[in-house]
């Protein structure tokens, strides 16, 4: 609960966050049904793992269409204050301002990013791992909310969403959002005593699975790509060898560094994290148009990452640079070359 205080101090944007995730059960208050990518997929609820696909990838679209309009809101004058201030007001007899602006921006738009879910799973399989999916049943797992400060809230949910696994069976977790799976994996069990869940990220299964069965992978044609590491990925789970492991297995592709102080762990932000883009845009613009500038120093012509967060960044950095150079997630590059 929020007292006063609080209310005069946290960004409003962190709190329209905080209320999303805890009355909509996702982190834009959207009422939406995000297992939509995976109606034809026919994943069963029970299996050896169970695939976490998090907010961020299942409704970035949205995301993407609300911060174009705040984008274009600011131009006049009103920003993120003003518009959540009027969805408060609509709120109140029932209406979801920002949930109905964000589905008319997305609308007719290609959600690229919930394909990317499909090669997710799509990998998975060729590599022959057992995997399920929770669907309309996953909960948001509330990395925000610890990150904006709200600890009470998120521990909460964290022992809610603890409960859900253990009524489905899940014991093994394969997260795919680098914060979800940070947030299950590392902050989950100093919450909950007896966590009991095993976490892996994405790339860390399909680096285990190329290594172990030694699988061949190529592209059809030669792709010269750079790899951008999301600060959860890198900075919390430590994965920074096993994204370019994968990269050296395919056969066609060339990977190539930004320098040495920009990649890996030390790799620049895209301004894509902490609630940047919601808070400060301008900011959140500003960074994504100078990581881009870095990337693009290697000549590469495919930035290659794996967060949403950091794809809708780097996009935006790529528009304001007018560059000549494609955002990929890994999991669509992998596919491919399997």
């Amino acid at each position: 609960m929020m007292n006063n205080i609080s209310k005069n101090v946290i960004p409003v944007g962190h709190t329209y966050i905080r209320n999303s995730v805890l009355e909509k059960g996702n982190i834009l208050g959207v009422e939406s049904g995000k297992s939509a990518w995976a109606k034809d997929l026919n994943l069963p609820q029970k299996a050896e793992y169970i695939f976490f696909a998090g907010c961020g990838y299942q409704l970035m679209k949205y995301a993407d269409g609300m911060m174009g309009a705040v984008r274009s809101l600011e131009k006049i004058g009103m920003g993120m204050d003003q518009m959540i201030g009027v969805s408060k007001v609509f709120g109140k007899v029932g209406i979801n301002v920002t949930g109905i602006v964000g589905k008319i921006t997305a609308a007719g738009k290609e959600d690229s990013y919930s394909m990317y879910l499909v090669h997710a799973i799509s990998v998975l399989k060729k590599l022959g791992v057992e995997i399920g999916y929770l669907g309309d049943d996953e909960p948001c797992c509330g990395s925000p909310l610890y990150y904006s400060g709200f600890v009470s809230d998120y521990i909460e949910n964290a022992k809610k969403n603890y409960a859900l696994f253990k009524s489905f069976g899940v014991k093994k977790i394969i997260g795919f959002v680098p914060a979800c799976t940070s947030s299950l994996k590392e902050l989950y069990p100093q919450l909950i005593s007896d966590y009991d869940i095993e976490v892996k990220h994405f790339i860390q299964v399909v680096a285990e699975k190329l290594r172990d069965h030694k699988i061949k992978a190529s592209l059809k044609k030669k792709t010269i790509v750079t790899y951008h590491d999301p600060c959860h990925l890198s900075r919390y789970l430590g994965l920074t060898k096993e994204p370019r492991e994968i990269l050296a297995r395919i056969e066609g592709l060339e990977l190539r560094e930004p320098e040495p102080m920009q990649t890996g762990k030390w790799s620049t932000c895209c301004g894509g994290g902490g609630g940047m883009e919601v808070c400060f845009p301008e900011v959140a613009e500003h960074l994504a148009y100078k990581r881009v500038k870095e990337l693009m120093a290697t000549e590469a012509n495919v930035i290659v990452t794996s967060c949403p967060a950091c794809e809708l960044q780097l996009r935006r950095g790529v528009e304001k640079v007018k560059a000549n150079i494609k955002v990929l997630d890994l999991s669509e590059i992998v596919d491919q070359a399997l």
